[in-house]
């Protein structure tokens, strides 16, 4: 999806569940589909590129399906007869609308959303670099650089690279291996 609805800005990737509904509206809203219905799978990757840190489990649901069913008073949930076997579609409107055979296609298209500024790691995510450079055995072949480090950093565009980077090589973590053993457990920031 190359225009994304403008989504309310929420500081710390902290998602009040009113404004992740309020989001969800205005996701589905963008549909130029018939009868205003948006595949759920437009509605979760708009969320997830938005709110990289965006979980239906923070909000006690298994998926994003079972969050929308949770509020059948603001969105209709349908589903297709699969094209393919054991690939059906889930389809979203907005329940307080009117079904509407043209969608609802906007005159203009909606502004694009900025990009969220890059960031520090929080302790959770370090945990997760260390993880991958553990299994990926650093250990054992560091080249005495941060490579790798810098290669999960770039992975992750709302990441800063170079802050990161920068904090690391501070805090002692000049090469992979010693950003394994010298901070691994005592990243500082959350």
């Amino acid at each position: 999806m190359t225009n994304h609805p403008e989504i309310p800005d929420i500081s710390n990737n902290s998602l009040a569940e009113a404004d992740l509904l309020n989001a969800i509206e205005q996701v589905v809203r963008t549909t130029k589909k018939a009868y205003g219905y948006q595949h759920l799978s437009t509605i979760g990757n708009c969320l997830r590129t938005n709110y990289p840190d965006f979980s239906p489990a923070h909000y006690g649901c298994k998926n994003l399906l079972q969050l929308i069913e949770r509020y059948p008073e603001r969105f209709k949930v349908k589903w297709s007869a699969p094209a393919h076997k054991g690939r059906s579609h889930v389809w979203i409107r907005l329940a307080t609308e009117p079904k509407r055979k043209e969608g609802y296609a906007e005159t203009s298209p909606p502004p694009p959303l900025s990009k969220p500024k890059p960031r520090l790691m929080t302790e959770k995510e370090f945990e997760r670099l260390c993880q991958w450079l553990s299994e990926t055995g650093v250990a054992d072949r560091c080249d005495g650089s941060l490579r790798k480090t810098r290669q999960w950093l770039r992975r992750r565009d709302f990441l800063s690279l170079e802050a990161n980077s920068k904090l690391i090589r501070k805090l002692g973590g000049h090469c992979d291996c010693e950003v394994l053993f010298n901070l691994a457990g005592n990243w500082p920031y959350d």
